[in-house]
């Protein structure tokens, strides 16, 4: 089966409440977003095979793990980039970097886009002339060339000059035993600059959650204090698209 990782998040969350039969699915092939630990979990005591697919809609597919991979590479990576793709991981001035640092990714082959309809000024920042297309997603490529997307470049939140990654504080609200979605956003302070922000889904039939009962299970789960989310809204849901990069736009502008 293969689909858009919400839809694999979504299906164990009903499971939960509604025990059924999932013996028959044998591999999930997922993209559209970083798989949240839980889902990685949940999958692997079931025995679903969860390949992560890597790509985006200028340039589809970037990396992909194979059913020959160790379940190691499986559950820990995006994959190995695709049959005729380059992908590099680049610094902000786009100097390639070595294996194991932090970085944007950026991919080059036959299957990447010629360019945006009418908007040569966007296009000119995302590809250059030998044809690397750069994505906007944080990265990190370990020394066999698999890569693990870590976020995007303005998930970042920026809080008295640490840097918070967005994804990685949804990821532990995720763990929680009464939030079903998260979505983690920059709010404007004017000592910090940024504090963060969660919004969130409640898993039935649970009403109510206060950011007192959060800080809490992230002190439990060791997390540095810095990374704590700062303001918990409780919302019917998110925005189904997981591709943050719009939806945290959305979700941020009706906060501010």
């Amino acid at each position: 089966m293969s689909g858009a990782t919400p839809f694999i998040y979504d299906l164990l969350c009903a499971v939960e409440q509604q025990p059924a039969d999932l013996s028959s699915l044998r591999f999930f092939l997922c993209g559209g977003t970083t798989i949240p630990k839980k889902v990685a979990r949940d999958c692997q005591q079931r025995g679903i095979k969860l390949l992560s697919i890597y790509g985006s809609t200028e340039s589809s597919p970037h990396s992909m793990v194979n059913l020959g991979d160790s379940t190691s590479r499986m559950m820990n990576t995006d994959g190995y980039a695709a049959t005729g793709v380059e992908i590099k991981i680049v610094d902000e001035d786009r100097n390639t970097l070595p294996a194991g640092h932090e970085g944007e990714e950026a991919s080059r082959g036959p299957n990447v886009f010629m360019g945006y309809l009418d908007e040569p000024e966007l296009t000119a920042r995302a590809l250059d002339n030998e044809g690397w297309y750069y994505s906007g997603d944080l990265c990190r490529m370990d020394e066999d060339g698999y890569i693990k997307i870590t976020g995007r470049k303005k998930d970042i939140i920026i809080r008295g000059g640490e840097n918070i990654s967005s994804r990685e504080v949804e990821d532990i609200l995720l763990q929680h035993p009464r939030i079903h979605d998260a979505c983690v956003v920059a709010m404007p302070d004017e000592r910090l600059g940024e504090r963060s922000c969660a919004y969130v889904v409640l898993k039935p039939p649970h009403l109510s959650l206060t950011l007192e009962e959060v800080i809490a299970f992230f002190s439990r789960k060791r997390v540095a204090k810095y990374k704590y989310p700062e303001r918990i809204v409780i919302v019917e849901k998110t925005a189904q698209n997981r591709l943050w990069q719009s939806a945290e736009v959305s979700v941020a502008a009706g906060y501010y």
